[in-house]
C-alpha cells in the first residue's frame, strides 16, 4: 500500500492547494540536481567524484590514467614526416557494480503519534506542517545518506588500504555479502616507515625520526616521475603526533624552545615552507547493524597517510551507477522518489491486506561503484603497525 504521507490532506498556507508530500521530496531532489547542490551534507564521493548517468549493465568500466612525464615534440626538417608517438598508456578498470540498500520501519505507535498531531485542530497549521515534514525529511535523509556512506567507505578503504576495499559479512557487513574492489595500486606506491621509527607515543621524543623529511622524500621522489601531490590525507591522531614530535618541534622552534607542541598555524606554516601539500583530516564514522545493535565503523586506516595527486579537474574519478530493479519494474503499490545519480527511495505501508503488522517502510537503494582513475598517482605511507602488511586482494575469496 502507498505511504501514509500520501493520505495527509493539508493545504499549503500560501497557495491554499493540497500538499503532495511525496511529490515535494521529488521536487527537492530535482532542484538540488539542477542546481548541482548537495543535500544535507557533502560526502567524500560528492567532493572528489563526478557522476556518470545510470546504465543498464551491472559491470562498470573506467579509464585508469597512467601518470608520466610529457613527451615533447621533436625539432624536425621542413619537409620531414612528423614523428609518431605511442599513446599515453591508459588502462581499463572494470568491476561489478554492487547493490547497496537498507530500509527503516516506522511502527504503528509512532504513526499514531504523528496522526495525533495531524488530527489536532488546536495545533497551528504551519506548526502541524513542520512536524510532519520533519518526520518525512528524517526518513529520506537516513535512507539517502546511508547509501552515499557505502560509496564513501569504498573510497576511504581504498585510499588508505593499498587500493583495496573489502566488505566482509564476518567483519563489517553482517547483513550482506562479501565484496571486494581492487583498483590495482602499484606495489611501489605502498610504502612503510622503518619498523624502529614508527610514529607512536613511544617514539614521540625520538630525535632520529624526521617526519617532514620522510614526507619530503616521497614528494620529491614522485615529482621525478611527473606526479605532483595536491593533498595528504591522514587521521587526526597522526597529525596530532606530528605536531608533538620532537623532530617537528625542533625543526620549527629550535632546540632552545622545543619543549612545547606546535600550534595549528605554526604547523601549517612549517609544512608550507617545506613544500609539503595541505593536510586533510579524515575522521568519518558510520555504523553497521547486527541484531538491532549498531557498531561503529572507521573506514579509514589510521596507520596510513595517503598522498593524493593533482588532477586537471580536482577529481579522483567517477561514479558509475546502474538502474535499480525498481526503476525498471516498479511496484504499483509503492511510491518512489528518484534521489539523483541512480539512488531510489521507496515508501510504502503494510497492514492486514498484506498479512503484516501495520507499519510504514522507507527504503533507500543504489547500484553504484566509484572508479578511482588516478590510482597510479596515489601513494600510501604506513607510519604505524608496520608488522601488518597491506591487504592482498588475491588472497580474499569473493562471493
Amino acid at each position: 500500500m502507498k505511504s501514509i504521507f500520501s493520505t495527509f490532506k493539508i493545504n499549503d498556507v500560501k497557495t491554499g492547494k493540497p500538499i503532495d508530500f511525496i511529490g515535494t521530496m521529488q521536487i527537492m531532489f530535482d532542484k538540488a540536481s539542477l542546481e548541482n547542490k548537495t543535500l544535507w551534507e557533502q560526502t567524500y564521493v560528492d567532493r572528489w567524484f563526478d557522476f556518470r548517468p545510470p546504465q543498464l549493465g551491472l559491470t562498470a568500466e573506467g579509464i585508469m590514467g597512467k601518470y608520466s612525464v610529457r613527451i615533447r615534440a621533436s625539432i624536425i626538417g621542413n619537409d620531414a614526416d612528423t614523428p609518431l608517438r605511442a599513446g599515453r598508456g591508459f588502462e581499463l578498470w572494470n568491476g561489478e557494480i554492487p547493490r547497496v540498500g537498507h530500509k527503516f520501519k516506522t511502527d504503528a505507535k509512532t504513526l499514531r503519534t504523528m496522526l495525533m498531531v495531524y488530527e489536532n485542530n488546536r495545533i497551528n497549521p504551519v506548526q502541524k506542517l513542520k512536524e510532519i515534514q520533519k518526520c518525512l525529511f528524517g526518513d529520506y535523509k537516513d535512507a539517502y545518506l546511508g547509501c552515499k556512506d557505502v560509496a564513501d567507505e569504498i573510497i576511504l578503504k581504498s585510499l588508505s588500504g593499498g587500493g583495496l576495499a573489502i566488505f566482509d559479512p564476518a567483519i563489517d557487513n553482517p547483513e550482506g555479502r562479501k565484496y571486494l574492489v581492487d583498483y590495482g595500486m602499484p606495489e611501489e606506491n605502498k610504502q612503510m616507515v622503518d619498523s624502529d621509527k614508527e610514529w607512536t607515543e613511544e617514539n614521540i621524543d625520538n630525535a632520529a625520526i624526521d617526519a617532514v623529511c620522510i614526507l619530503q622524500k616521497i614528494v620529491y621522489e614522485y615529482a621525478n616521475k611527473g606526479i605532483t601531490f595536491d593533498a595528504l590525507l591522514m587521521a587526526p591522531v597522526i597529525k596530532y603526533w606530528m605536531m608533538r614530535s620532537i623532530g617537528l618541534r625542533t625543526g620549527y622552534l629550535g632546540k632552545d624552545k622545543n619543549t612545547r607542541s606546535l600550534t595549528e598555524d605554526e604547523f601549517s606554516a612549517y609544512l608550507k615552507s617545506m613544500k609539503i601539500p595541505n593536510i586533510i583530516e579524515i575522521n568519518k564514522r558510520t555504523a553497521y547493524q547486527k541484531d538491532g545493535i549498531p557498531t561503529n565503523i572507521n573506514p579509514w586506516n589510521d596507520d596510513v597517510i595517503a598522498f593524493i595527486p593533482k588532477t586537471d579537474d580536482g577529481k579522483l574519478g567517477e561514479v558509475q551507477p546502474a538502474f535499480e530493479d525498481n526503476a525498471i519494474m516498479p511496484d504499483p503499490q509503492v511510491q518512489y522518489t528518484d534521489a539523483g545519480d541512480g539512488i531510489r527511495i521507496a515508501k510504502w505501508t503494510t497492514g492486514e491486506s498484506t498479512g503484516q503488522q501495520a507499519a510504514e517502510y522507507t527504503q533507500g537503494s543504489w547500484r553504484a561503484v566509484p572508479i578511482i582513475s588516478c590510482i597510479n598517482g596515489i601513494v600510501n605511507l604506513k607510519v604505524r603497525n608496520t608488522n601488518v602488511p597491506y591487504p592482498d586482494g588475491e588472497e580474499i575469496p569473493v562471493g
